[in-house]
């Protein structure tokens, strides 16, 4: 459950950041220009040594993030947590955070699915 609790606040510590920035130019620039000490400067824990990018969309342009490869070969119900709305944010909505639920043990969400 605690890695649930961590991706609500994720979440909420995000939302939060992108309407200040869009009300605040230069947090936007610093946003935009040095992520992971603004993310830091929030409490928001980002490892050191893993490069953190922000691109705004535009009216013209949108960004799709295309997640790193599992290790391994996946079954297809671990499918439902490597692909799709989930891969957007690390976070496996078919197991809320569970993998014990889901079984997958992949998803990013922080689970064990041996535990």
């Amino acid at each position: 459950m605690q890695t649930t609790v961590q991706q609500v606040n994720w979440e909420k510590e995000w939302g939060m950041l992108v309407a200040e920035a869009w009300s605040d130019e230069k947090l936007k620039a610093r946003l935009l220009e040095d992520p992971a000490n603004v993310l830091r400067e929030r409490g928001v824990e980002v490892p050191y040594g893993v490069d953190v990018r922000v691109l705004e969309d535009t009216a013209e342009i949108r960004h799709l993030v295309l997640p790193a490869s599992p290790e391994g070969e996946l079954a297809d119900e671990e499918l439902n947590c490597a692909v799709g709305r989930d891969s957007f944010s690390g976070f496996c909505y078919a197991c809320g955070g569970d993998c014990r639920r889901c079984g997958c043990g992949r998803c990013g969400c922080g689970c064990d699915a041996s535990e």
